[in-house]
């Protein structure tokens, strides 16, 4: 059986082959967790940068850890170089957190020659990854969505009210929240109309939910320039 350990020993120093063994060895590690990200991401439009950088990242890790050693000297001029550095990249979920810090874990453990420990941990976080998705963990169970339309404010003091369309709104949504509402007169061929804009923050179970529920209040209402944005993926209908 092959011993990891063993070839972790073989490896020691920092000959040409030595390092471009390592290299090939966090590449591949790392590549395998850029495959696990694309496969489990749930975003519709994958970030193929962001995998790149994924794959990318562990090799000048590992370099640097090789290039360290043991040098106590050399960990104090990495730290200084890094604080230089202004590293400004955003990452807005914080699941691609966990998978860029994995792959410059692997980029350490490879430079410092721990191979058991860099194999068998991208092995157990890519398959830890693999069950979160699968699992209810991994569904999301609600759906956040921006609803935005406009009525004639004369529409509005007649047939309805503020409290009657949220009603009508919570009665097909789990939660509702009103988080604009503006009144404002338009000037078309020498007439003034009033002009009520409601923007609205809502919850569902479903997709579908969301467009009938588009299709009701335009119906009941006469609404005007009705818009669903969906925060998941700001897919439009």
């Amino acid at each position: 059986m092959f011993d990891l350990s063993s070839f972790s020993n073989n490896l020691e120093g920092s000959s040409i082959t030595n390092i471009i063994i390592v290299s090939l060895l966090s590449f591949a590690l790392s590549s395998i967790i850029g495959i696990t990200y694309e496969k489990t991401s749930q975003e519709i439009q994958k970030p193929r940068f962001f995998i790149q950088a994924l794959i990318l990242i562990s090799v000048p890790v590992a370099g640097v850890m090789q290039a360290i050693g043991d040098s106590l000297a050399h960990g104090l001029g990495l730290l200084g170089a890094l604080a230089i550095i202004r590293f400004r990249t955003t990452l807005r979920d914080p699941r691609n957190i966990a998978f860029m810090f994995a792959s410059i874990a692997v980029g350490v453990a490879t430079g410092v020659y721990g191979i058991k420990i860099a194999v068998i941990g991208t092995i157990m976080f890519c398959l830890i990854a693999i069950v979160l998705h699968i699992s209810h963990l991994g569904k999301s169970r609600h759906i956040i969505a921006f609803l935005q339309f406009n009525i004639y404010s004369k529409d509005l003091s007649v047939s309805t009210s503020i409290e009657e369309i949220t009603k009508t709104i919570q009665n097909r949504c789990e939660k509702v929240v009103l988080l604009n509402y503006v009144i404002k007169d338009i000037r078309k061929k020498k007439k003034v109309k009033g002009m009520a804009h409601f923007e609205y923050k809502i919850k569902v179970t479903e997709k579908d939910v969301a467009t009938k529920l588009v299709g009701e209040i335009t119906e009941k209402f006469n609404l005007l320039n009705v818009k669903l944005n969906f925060n998941d993926d700001h897919e439009k209908i």
